[in-house]
């Protein structure tokens, strides 16, 4: 069994914590498990340092400075955390990024780094893998990575020990990923704001995508694309001092897929004024369809109309349920139908990691005459609506445009 544990900063932010991290750890090496540590900088160290140097430079610092300077809480708590576990009679061995041997090698971007896959990989199986057959702990420190060129300290951007945690965990093929953070695991709601959420005992990795990228806190949402399959993976409390706690656990893996979808759409769009500042408009117009369980397969709003994507099968039921709220709505003039309208969507977590994905799928089907109807973005997943007559043509031309930009997609029809 090989695991990666990931401590946040409030896991080891005093003596107490630290102590109940480091024997959180000697109990799964007791169990006979090799185990990596991921460690953040202690508290808020990250945010006392970033504001002890823009008060001191007014912000005019040097890229490789300010992220040398940053570096400085990870490298102390990986020291920290090493020392303390060595205290209890355990081998521990921190890796600082300034050490030729640090495992996570990036680009040169000194703030929001890239991780180098195929030079990490080798130096976790040549360095890493040894240490864990001997028994040694290795304390990783999270958020840093070492640049491929030079040796200068780059960072993967704030957050980024959750992405260092699921890295290692992917180049050292680890059984499980463990984030211990302040939060029983992934919340149906932010505590702050809903008093008692509900937690959740498991979540996609899509799903939690979704979240992440929508603001939660929990998990840096760059952290997810290393997660496999075969790797389990989950969110546990610092306070329980038991790497093996339930917490939220963390599902699947991410796959980009190219779906053509197999039936006819329509599109019923609904002329009105004033639209965004009507309250109500949208869910008087939606209730009388969803009160017969018609789905939605798209909703588009303007300044001057309502879109709605149905199955064509549903196209007349649907346009005699929403007549009557257009009579009856002062700002509703007209509704009209557009049916053999067809689907794709596109889903991949690559495409909110890359410029200019958008223009990729447009322009190539521009240039071969094809009028796209409407597009919508949803985090992962872009939504394109065409003409019936056009959908196995485009579809070619999206799977091949995506391929060359090195998003390799599951075509699915």
């Amino acid at each position: 069994m090989r695991i990666i544990v990931k401590f946040g900063g409030t896991s080891v932010q005093n003596p107490e914590r630290l102590k109940k991290a480091a024997k959180s750890i000697i109990q799964q090496v007791k169990k006979g498990y090799e185990t990596v540590v991921v460690v953040s900088a202690m508290g808020n160290t990250t945010n006392s340092l970033t504001s002890l140097l823009r008060n001191s430079t007014k912000e005019q610092i040097e890229d490789k400075d300010y992220a040398d300077f940053v570096s400085m809480g990870e490298r102390i708590s990986a020291r920290i955390l090493s020392a303390t576990i060595k205290s209890m009679g355990f081998s521990s061995q921190y890796f600082d990024p300034a050490d030729e041997k640090f495992p996570i090698i990036t680009d040169e971007n000194f703030n929001d780094a890239k991780i180098l896959p195929k030079e990490s990989q080798e130096r976790c199986q040549n360095i890493l893998v040894p240490l864990l057959k001997k028994g040694i702990i290795p304390i990783v420190c999270g958020f840093l990575g070492r640049n491929q060129e030079n040796g200068n300290i780059t960072t993967l951007g704030r957050g980024g020990s959750d992405i260092t945690a699921f890295a290692l965990g992917k180049f050292l093929k680890a059984d499980e990923v463990v984030i211990v953070t302040d939060a029983a695991g992934v919340l149906s709601a932010d505590p702050r704001i809903i008093k008692k959420p509900v937690t959740l005992k498991r979540i996609s990795v899509e799903e939690m995508g979704i979240l992440a990228e929508g603001g939660a806190k929990v998990l840096h949402p760059k952290a997810l694309k290393y997660k496999t399959d075969k790797m389990k993976a989950k969110i546990i409390h610092f306070q329980n001092g038991n790497l093996e706690e339930m917490g939220t656990e963390i599902i699947g893996a991410f796959k980009s897929k190219l779906i053509l979808f197999k039936e006819k759409l329509t599109m019923l769009t609904i002329l009105g004024e004033n639209i965004f500042n009507t309250h109500s408009l949208l869910n008087k117009i939606i209730s009388p369809i969803s009160d017969q369980k018609i789905s939605l397969f798209g909703i588009s709003i303007g300044t001057q109309h309502i879109g709605l994507y149905i199955l064509e099968k549903y196209s007349q039921k649907s346009y005699d349920l929403i007549h009557p709220v257009v009579i009856e709505n002062e700002q509703l003039k007209s509704v009209t139908l557009k049916k053999e309208v067809s689907l794709i969507i596109a889903r991949s977590r690559d495409f909110i990691e890359t410029p200019g994905i958008i223009e990729r799928i447009t322009r190539p089907l521009a240039e071969n005459n094809v009028n796209i109807i409407e597009m919508t973005t949803i985090k992962t997943d872009i939504l394109i609506f065409l003409e019936w007559k056009d959908r196995e043509y485009a579809y070619n031309i999206i799977n091949k445009s995506l391929e060359e930009g090195g998003i390799v997609v599951t075509q699915e029809n």
